[in-house]
């Protein structure tokens, strides 16, 4: 029997379902995102995806399901429930005089996001909501050093006057336990755990209770509490929404678990206790399928670009390594989750486009029409001109085309209301100030690359990829006249994202703190002594992972593990990830393999001016990854055909305004074009769930794994 594997990526504005079959061939499905029932959008998705493999959804859906082999689903639910402050009424116990914790947060927290005009006026900081306002903290004396020693002894009846106060008085709906050091003792933490289980029984009160040393073991307590909070307070209510996508699966005869993917890259459960990790998975996808990409193309360096309706989202893989971000911000907190680094901006298609009241300037989003009402053409009850109304405009969007042509397209009532609202009152002609907006979105994703993304890294070195539902749309306006070593795209750049959920094992990643160093007036009998705690905190990691993936159903033999280590040059603010060389630190030649692998690792990643001259080295944390391979698609390598495309290939022309004038273009159909094929500028290159904008002085050329690189014309 057939066996195959579904993925989704549900974004903000389009939800994308890849079926990939046993062979690495796949077919991707489209539809808007439904953020009240996520079920709704993926199963639309999923149904238009077994259209183009021939299948009935009606019919022969159930006979589908059951030859599904993984299912893999990523979604904004815990994004939502923080968003929408519509999670369970959370409780904290805190180490006393703490209680301003996450009232308080961090002052960083502030501009999280922001342009530096904006971080160095005050008046732009905003202080977000907390989730646990102070009223439903309580504080409890105890105290455990930096070393792990108790010096306060935990009071255990200020732990039960708290878990009945929050619990009985407060009626809160969830407990989170955040005591100082506790990731390198938990001792207090479980005491606290233990009294608090014993009055939900007296209480019958029965709620979830989450500890910061099972959560978040690693230092930085404000970002450790704020997991920790986000963990008790937006778990459940983002389960709710999985497993009702899981339950419409079983409808169809899916006869396993639905599986969601995590910040850091890898594949769970979604009965995964640390579903907090999932909060941020969204953009996770793209990074993880460029990671495969540089594989096929034999590129260690590559700039990773995702335009979707509601947001611009980039991250960089440099020397092959996947940037983690150990942590980030997360709705105006930091929390410490380990993630892929991603930074996003509010720039898409369905970008508002509306007029400054004081200065009549134009002004994009930052908010965004979403799928939901969707462009002024989809007259599904927006009003506002949207990013996308300016590509329809401008004869870059095929108004018969949109979505593969389920959507059904109004030109005029875009152009009504872009007229009255943008243009006229500019005292501009339409095309014109419709491709204004373009361009001044076009700089907005191209600032945030070269500006923020890549400061200190030369655009030299780099490879460009586009990708998301308008990744190839605006590739080019973004990329610039800046030196990329090369800038690409693929077909299925519309499910990138789900594509790239596809080619990940199921994997899980467990951090701890550690804090130690090597000196140069250490002898090497010392090194060894000094990197003991390494030993302890990986071997302690492995121990806990390997129970949970057995716990899942794996064997030993399926399971592989990876143990990492974060270095430093002492003095230095960054600490890189290097991947450890040795599965322990037992002899001289063990830690000389490590200090190795970290200068490697460095010179490949900086400069070598940044280098210092004496070698002392700081390690602050370390890290286990556990995995399970898991069938993946492939980019299969086919033979190159001739330059020209065929004639089936060709849609003709259509006028496209460009620079201030209407010029013909010549309209490609994406699927009909083969490896070989070269196509020159002015064109548009046409998909059900992309489409490729080739301006005047550029080339496009499609390798034989259907990759297509563009290049300038005098280049």
């Amino acid at each position: 029997m057939d066996r195959y594997f579904v993925a989704c990526d549900a974004g903000g504005t389009m939800t994308d379902v890849i079926v990939v079959d046993e062979k690495g061939r796949s077919v991707i499905g489209k539809a808007p995102t439904s953020p009240a029932n996520e079920s709704i959008g993926y199963m639309e998705s999923l149904d238009e995806a077994l259209e183009y493999m021939g299948i009935d959804p009606r019919e022969n859906g159930k006979s589908f399901g059951n030859k599904i082999e993984t299912a893999i689903y990523t979604g904004t639910s815990m994004l939502n429930t923080v968003i929408n402050m519509s999670g369970l009424k959370t409780g904290l116990l805190v180490t006393r005089g703490f209680e301003d914790i996450i009232a308080q947060g961090r002052g960083s927290q502030t501009f999280i996001g922001a342009q530096w005009t904006e971080i160095t006026h005050m008046q732009y900081r905003k202080h977000r909501i907390p989730l646990v306002p102070r009223a439903l903290a309580r504080g409890v004396t105890e105290r455990i050093d930096m070393f792990g020693t108790p010096v306060i002894p935990i009071y255990e009846h200020e732990v039960e006057q708290g878990v009945r106060e929050l619990l009985a008085d407060e009626e809160c709906e969830a407990l989170a336990i955040v005591f100082l050091h506790s990731f390198v003792n938990p001792q207090h933490e479980e005491r606290a755990a233990t009294i608090a289980r014993r009055v939900m029984g007296e209480l019958d009160r029965e709620v979830p209770l989450e500890l910061s040393s099972q959560v978040a073991p690693t230092a930085r307590e404000v970002s450790r509490a704020n997991a920790t909070v986000i963990q008790a307070y937006a778990s459940s209510k983002s389960r709710e929404q999985l497993f009702g996508i899981e339950d419409r699966l079983s409808d169809i005869g899916y006869p396993h678990s639905l599986k969601t993917v995590l910040g850091y890259g890898g594949v769970t459960n979604i009965r995964y206790p640390r579903l907090f990790e999932t909060a941020m998975s969204g953009p996770v996808g793209g990074l993880m399928g460029a990671k495969y990409l540089s594989s096929v193309i034999g590129e260690d360096n590559i700039v990773c670009s995702d335009v979707g309706g509601t947001s611009f989202d980039a991250g960089a893989i440099t020397a092959g390594v996947l940037p983690i971000d150990r942590e980030p911000g997360f709705q105006d907190m930091y929390v410490n989750v380990p993630m892929l680094g991603i930074t996003s901006i509010g720039a898409g298609t369905g970008t508002y486009i509306r007029l400054d009241p004081q200065t009549k300037r134009i002004k994009l989003g930052p908010d965004s029409a979403g799928g939901t009402p969707g462009p002024t053409f989809m007259e599904a009850g927006n009003t506002t001109p949207t990013i996308n109304d300016a590509n329809l405009l401008l004869g870059i969007l095929n108004e018969h085309n949109y979505l593969g042509g389920k959507v059904k397209v109004n030109k005029d009532v875009s152009y009504e209301l872009f007229k009255e609202k943008i243009a006229d009152p500019l005292d501009l002609d339409v095309y014109q100030a419709a491709e204004t907006c373009l361009e001044l979105l076009n700089v907005m994703m191209r600032e945030h690359l070269v500006r923020s993304l890549m400061v200190g890294h030369d655009l030299r070195d780099y490879v460009l990829l586009g990708y998301g539902g308008a990744g190839p749309l605006h590739l080019l306006g973004y990329a610039g006249d800046y030196p990329w070593k090369s800038i690409i795209t693929v077909p299925h750049a519309g499910a990138f994202s789900a594509w790239g959920g596809a080619c990940m094992d199921y994997s899980y990643r467990r951090h701890k703190s550690v804090q130690t160093m090597v000196t140069p007036d250490l002898d090497e009998a010392m090194r060894v002594a000094y990197l003991q705690p390494l030993n302890m905190a990986w071997q302690a990691l492995e121990d806990e992972l390997l129970i949970e993936l057995k716990d899942e159903g794996f064997t030993p033999d399926q399971i592989s593990t990876t143990r990492v280590v974060y270095m430093k040059y002492l003095g230095q603010l960054d600490d890189i990830e290097v991947v450890s060389p040795v599965d322990s630190i037992d002899n001289p030649a063990d830690a000389k393999a490590l200090i190795k692998a970290f200068e490697d690792q460095y010179t490949k990643m900086f400069t070598l001016v940044a280098k210092p001259e004496l070698g002392s080295y700081q390690v602050t944390e370390v890290c286990v990854i556990a995995k399970v391979d898991t069938v993946k698609p492939k980019l299969r390598k086919r033979e190159l055909g001739k330059k020209k495309p065929s004639k089936d290939a060709s849609k003709g022309t259509r006028p496209v305004f460009q620079r201030g004038k209407w010029s013909d273009a010549d309209i490609w159909r994406m699927e009909d074009l083969k490896p070989g094929n070269e196509i020159d500028g002015l064109a548009v290159i046409e998909a059900s769930n992309t489409t490729l904008f080739v301006p005047p002085e550029w080339h496009v050329r499609i390798d034989e794994y259907d990759i297509y690189w563009l290049e300038r014309k005098d280049d």
